[in-house]
């Protein structure tokens, strides 16, 4: 060979091939249907069909520690829920409801492409989850869901309210159909979970409150809600159902938790007294949950749980405020006092206050009411610097100066 050039054309001729190689061909990803990977059925309904899984527990079936069907009647948890006239009302009228989305922000754009629901009908709770293999199936989604609520009275979710219930609402508007929870009441169980829960625990969320209320504890089929909008949305562009089937667990267990919780929450409620609550937390915000609801005859005993007692000193304090300010509300100011006593002993500024209110106004002690503020101010006006505040203390002031020309006055008489 004379030159390269001769050499380059004598190994191409050969089928050498000089420079970067061509790309291979993207391999075409296969299409796997969701019906090969998750068990279910195609559900009949005016606008097509549309496919749902659907599961049935037995009555009796343990969620964790907790009974999935309630034991025990959920007038307070109604009462609560400000729909007292579902007291009365079979747990078969009762929808429990979950959805998963196209997106976690809500608005028109966002779509439900699975809506979980149960309801215990018979010996059973039955559950359906009803799945969009495309959007165009959508009206068939609504209508198989307006078909499986028929007849019932209210709806149970976990901030449902805020987020659930709109998305459905408004699909149900977009596609001019007619709304099947219109008229019914909703319970939703995240709002009534904080009150009871969030003294001690840090979080409460669901899946929190599964692993600390329940006991019950996901398996590794379980996937983070912030990931299902993503996988559907691969889904949808492939057609590869491989990451769906862990979003039927995730949604399947959240309806189930739904019900669970439900029954610990009516138990909890109609028998708050129970020896099962250990946590001086839990039973303090139970305390404040009946007073709220006017039964203070059980808060009452609520504050004054040995528990409760037993606990820190602000815990304690928090006991004997409590107590006195139901006392207070009905003027049994021979039991208040001992309470304001005992809580201004542990340094509560708010029990001093109360006892300075007590001797002016109702005792007319003008010379104790005058002690009392004299030495609030004084425990006031030590505080750390940032702690100061001048605005009760010019309150203070002002209260001290009235009880000396009241003290003057009642020895000039």
């Amino acid at each position: 060979m004379d030159n390269w050039s001769d050499l380059s054309e004598q190994l191409k001729k050969l089928g050498v091939h000089f420079g970067k190689d061509d790309p291979l061909p993207a391999p075409v990803k296969k299409k796997i249907p969701i019906e090969s990977l998750v068990p279910g059925h195609e559900f009949d309904t005016i606008f097509g069909k549309i496919f749902s899984s659907n599961h049935q527990y037995s009555d009796q079936y343990q969620h964790g520690a907790v009974p999935l069907k309630p034991f025990t009647r959920y007038e307070v948890l109604c009462e609560w829920a400000q729909a007292t006239q579902l007291a009365e009302s079979d747990i078969s009228e009762f929808i429990f409801l979950d959805t998963e989305t196209t997106g976690l922000s809500g608005g028109t754009g966002t779509i439900p492409f699975m809506i979980g629901t149960g309801r215990f009908i018979e010996d059973q709770f039955l559950l359906e989850q009803f799945f969009l293999r495309n959007p165009s199936e959508e009206k068939a989604q609504l209508a198989a869901l307006s078909k499986f609520v028929d007849g019932a009275k209210a709806i149970v979710s976990y901030n449902g309210k805020s987020f659930d219930l709109p998305i459905i609402n408004t699909r149900y508007i977009l596609n001019r159909l007619s709304n099947p929870f219109d008229e019914m009441n909703h319970i939703d169980l995240l709002h009534i979970t904080r009150r009871v829960w969030k003294r001690r625990l840090k979080q409460c969320n669901l899946g929190n409150i599964e692993k600390e209320i329940l006991d019950f504890y996901r398996t590794n089929e379980d996937i983070p809600g912030y990931l299902v909008p993503e996988f559907y949305r691969n889904y949808i562009l492939d057609g590869d159902a491989s990451q769906i089937a862990n979003i039927f667990y995730h949604n399947e267990i959240d309806v189930v938790s739904l019900s669970a919780l439900f029954t610990t929450l009516a138990a909890i409620l109609e028998d708050p007294t129970t020896d099962k609550l250990q946590h001086a937390e839990d039973i303090y915000s139970i305390g404040r949950l009946m007073e709220s609801l006017d039964r203070e005859v059980i808060a009452e005993q609520l504050y004054a749980s040995e528990h409760i007692l037993a606990s820190t000193d602000q815990g304690l304090m928090l006991s004997l405020l409590s107590r006195a300010h139901i006392f207070k509300r009905n003027k049994k100011w021979e039991d208040a006092v001992p309470l304001w006593q005992q809580a201004c002993d542990l340094g509560s500024e708010e029990a001093a206050l109360e006892l300075a209110k007590y001797y002016e106004h109702i005792a007319k002690d003008y010379a104790k009411a005058l002690e009392t503020t004299n030495g609030l101010l004084q425990q006031v006006r030590s505080n750390d610097a940032e702690l100061v505040n001048k605005e009760i203390i010019t309150q203070l002031e002002h209260r001290q100066n009235r009880l000396l020309k009241k003290r003057e006055s009642s020895h000039l008489t």
